[in-house]
C-alpha cells in the first residue's frame, strides 16, 4: 500500500509504503531457524491465533505468563449513562466528567493523565482544565509537576509512559479503535472485507485491546484508578472482552474523594 501525507505549513509531503500482509513475507523466515518471540499485551488467548495468522506462524508452543494477583488490580470506573462517543452530547458530558474526576482527586499527590485521541477535544479539555488548575496542566510534555495533569494523545503516551511517573488517575476518553481515516488501517479493513471476514472483531477490536492493556500498565504499579469514559464498554456486546483484557480489576460504581485518599494511603503503606 502506498500513500502520501502533506504538511501544508512546512511545504512538505511524505510518501509511505507498507505491506498489506506480513504472512507471505515472514512465513519463509520462520522455517529457516528456531525462533523465540517475546511480547506483552499480544492477545487475550494464550495461543494468540490472530497474531500467529497475521505473521504466518504455524505450529508452535505458546506460553502466557499473567498475574491474577490483586496487588496488580486496577480500580476501574466506567459510567453507565454517559452519551456514546459518536453523539453530539458526548463532548460536553465528557468534559464535565473529566473536570469532576480531576476536582475530586485534586488534593491527592501523584500524576493525573487524560488520554484523548480526538485532537480538537484534547485541546478543549486542556484549555478548560488550565483555566482552573493553571500550570499543573501540560499538553504532551514530560517535565511535569509532582501533582501534574498531563493531557495526551495515544501516540505520545505510548512513547513516553515509561519515563513518566505512574499515574494515580488515568482518564481515557474513548476506546483506541484504529481510525479508518488512516490509509493503512483503511487498506487492511478493505482486505478483510474482500475476504468476507469480520474486520471489526479480527482487526480493530484486538488492536484496541492491546493498546488499552499497554496504556494502563503503569497504573497497575501505583494501584491507581482508571476511568474509561466510553459507554460502549457497557452498551455493546464486546464490552465483556474489554473488561477481561483489563483484568484483574475492581469495578467502581460511584465517585467520591475517599477513593483517591484510600489509594494514596495504600501506596504510602
Amino acid at each position: 500500500l502506498f500513500w502520501a501525507t502533506i504538511a501544508h505549513r512546512q511545504g512538505l509531503f511524505s510518501l509511505h509504503y507498507a505491506p498489506m500482509e506480513l504472512r507471505e513475507i515472514l512465513s519463509p523466515l520462520w522455517q529457516r531457524q528456531p525462533v523465540v518471540l517475546i511480547g506483552s499485551a499480544i492477545e487475550p488467548e494464550t495461543e494468540a491465533p490472530l497474531f500467529r495468522q497475521r505473521l504466518g506462524l504455524e505450529d508452535l508452543t505458546c506460553l502466557k505468563f499473567s498475574s491474577e494477583s490483586q496487588a496488580e488490580a486496577i480500580q476501574l470506573y466506567v459510567p453507565y449513562k454517559l452519551p456514546l462517543p459518536n453523539t453530539p452530547e458526548f463532548q460536553a458530558a465528557f468534559i464535565h466528567k473529566v473536570r469532576t474526576l480531576v476536582c475530586l482527586s485534586a488534593t491527592a499527590p501523584g500524576l493525573t493523565v487524560v488520554l484523548v485521541g480526538d485532537v480538537p477535544l484534547k485541546a478543549q479539555v486542556a484549555t478548560i482544565l488550565a483555566s482552573e488548575f493553571g500550570s499543573r496542566v501540560q499538553v504532551e510534555k514530560t517535565c511535569l509537576d509532582e501533582n501534574g495533569i498531563l493531557i495526551s494523545g495515544w501516540e505520545f503516551w505510548r512513547e513516553h509512559q515509561r519515563v513518566l511517573p505512574a499515574p494515580h488517575l488515568l482518564i481515557i476518553a474513548t476506546l483506541p479503535l484504529p481510525s479508518l481515516e488512516n490509509p493503512l488501517v483503511a487498506g487492511r479493513v478493505a482486505l478483510y472485507k474482500r475476504s468476507h471476514q469480520d474486520w471489526f472483531r479480527l482487526y480493530l477490536l484486538p488492536t484496541a485491546l492491546s493498546e488499552l492493556q499497554r496504556a494502563i500498565a503503569p497504573v497497575r504499579e501505583s494501584q491507581g484508578i482508571v476511568a474509561l469514559l466510553d459507554s460502549r464498554v457497557v452498551n455493546r456486546s464486546y464490552g465483556a472482552q474489554i473488561l477481561t483484557a483489563l483484568s484483574p480489576l475492581a469495578r467502581i460504581n460511584y465517585l467520591d474523594p475517599s477513593l483517591f485518599t484510600n489509594t494514596d494511603e495504600e501506596n504510602s503503606a
